[in-house]
C-alpha cells in the first residue's frame, strides 16, 4: 500500500473471526492521506465468507463513510447504512424480530457470544440482551441516564471485554488491549477528560440563557418487512434491562463451514405529497348551514330612509311635462 493510501481517519473498523482463513478477516472504512474515501478488506477471504455483506458494501454510495459493519461469532453479521436499509446473517432472533418492526435503520449494533446483542437507534434510544454475560456493562447501561450512549462494541470472543462512549465524552471499557495502541487510546481519553474538566472550570453566569438543546438526528427512511403493520402498534425501541426482556427463541447454532442465510431491509418509495399544502394544520371546511345568533338577541329590520319631499315634488313636475308632450 503506497504512502497517500495510509489510512488519516477511520470510519468503521470491524474484526471478524478467523474462520476459513488463517488470520482474522477485516474491514475498514475510511480516509486516506490523500483525502480519499476508501473501502479496505481482507482480500479474498472477506468476498468468499461474506458473498453478500461484499455486494452490498460496493452497491452503497459513499459506502466507506456511510457504512456501519459489525461481525459476530461464526459468520454473523450485520451491517447498516442511513437511508440504504440494512443487511445481516447469523444473528439472534430477538434482535432480528426487532429490527424488522422499526421504522428506523439501527447506527449500531454489536455482537457478542452466546447470542449477546446490543442495539442502538438514531434518536438515541438502545436495547440490549446479554444472557448473563458482560456483568459489568449491563449494569452501567441499567444505571445510565436515558440516551446517554453513543457507541458501544462487546466482543464475540470474551464474555467480559466491552467498550462504551457516552455522549458527554466520556468512555467505560474492560480489556487490556495491544500495547501499541492503548497509549494511543489513553491519549485521546485524557485529550477528552480535560476538555469536560474546563467546561466545568467555567459554568454559564447564572443569568445567561441557556444554550439550545442540540437537535437530534434525523429519523431515517422506513424500510420495507412483512410485519410493517402490526396487530399491535410497536412503540420505538427504548432502554430495556435484559430482566424486562421475555425470553425468545434463538438462532440455530451457527455453522462456520459456508456463509449464512442472509437478510435485508430496504427504504420504502417516498409517499407522495399530500394534497394539503399546509401538512401540519387543520384547515376549517367551508359552512353552509344557519347561523346561530348568541342569546335571545333578534337581528334588527333594516332602516327604512325617507325620501325628501323636494324630491318628490321634482319627481312630479317632471312627470307631468312628459304626459304634456306626448299629447
Amino acid at each position: 500500500m503506497g504512502p497517500a493510501w495510509r489510512i488519516a481517519q477511520p470510519f468503521c473498523l470491524a474484526l471478524g473471526p478467523p474462520v476459513n482463513s488463517p488470520e482474522p478477516i477485516w474491514y475498514i472504512g475510511c480516509k486516506v492521506l490523500d483525502g480519499q474515501e476508501k473501502t479496505f478488506y481482507s482480500q479474498t477471504h472477506f468476498d468468499i465468507n461474506y458473498p453478500d455483506l461484499a455486494q452490498w458494501t460496493k452497491r452503497i454510495p459513499s459506502a466507506p463513510r456511510a457504512c456501519f459493519v459489525t461481525f459476530g461469532e461464526g459468520l454473523s453479521y450485520f451491517a447498516a447504512a442511513p437511508g440504504h436499509g440494512s443487511i445481516w446473517a447469523g444473528i439472534p432472533s430477538d434482535l432480528s424480530d426487532k429490527v424488522q418492526k422499526a421504522f428506523d435503520t439501527p447506527c449500531c449494533v454489536a455482537l457478542g457470544k452466546k447470542n449477546a446483542w446490543f442495539v442502538l437507534w438514531p434518536d438515541g434510544y438502545y436495547s440490549w440482551k446479554f444472557y448473563g454475560h458482560y456483568a459489568g456493562l449491563d449494569t452501567i447501561l441499567t444505571d445510565a441516564e436515558p440516551r446517554s450512549v453513543s457507541y458501544l462494541a462487546i466482543s464475540p470472543y470474551n464474555k467480559q471485554h466491552y467498550f462504551v462512549a457516552f455522549r458527554d465524552r466520556t468512555v467505560k471499557y474492560n480489556f487490556t488491549g495491544c500495547p501499541e495502541w492503548m497509549p494511543l487510546m489513553q491519549e485521546v481519553f485524557a485529550q477528552w477528560h480535560s476538555e469536560i474538566a474546563q467546561l466545568q472550570t467555567y459554568p454559564q453566569p447564572p443569568y445567561a440563557s441557556p444554550a439550545p438543546p442540540s437537535p437530534l438526528p434525523l429519523a431515517q427512511q422506513p424500510h420495507w418487512n412483512a410485519n410493517a403493520y402490526p396487530a399491535q402498534p410497536i412503540s420505538p425501541a427504548g432502554q430495556l434491562s435484559p430482566q424486562s426482556l421475555s425470553p425468545q427463541t434463538l438462532s440455530p447454532q451457527l455453522s462456520s463451514s459456508r456463509p449464512l442465510s442472509t437478510y435485508s431491509n430496504y427504504p420504502l418509495t417516498p409517499p407522495l405529497p399530500s394534497p394539503n399544502p399546509y401538512p401540519y394544520a387543520v384547515l376549517p371546511q367551508p359552512y353552509n348551514g344557519a347561523v346561530e345568533v348568541p342569546g335571545s338577541n333578534m337581528l334588527a329590520p333594516p332602516v327604512v330612509v325617507q325620501k325628501p319631499s323636494s324630491i318628490t315634488k321634482k319627481k312630479g313636475l317632471l312627470s307631468r311635462l312628459v304626459e304634456k308632450s306626448k299629447h
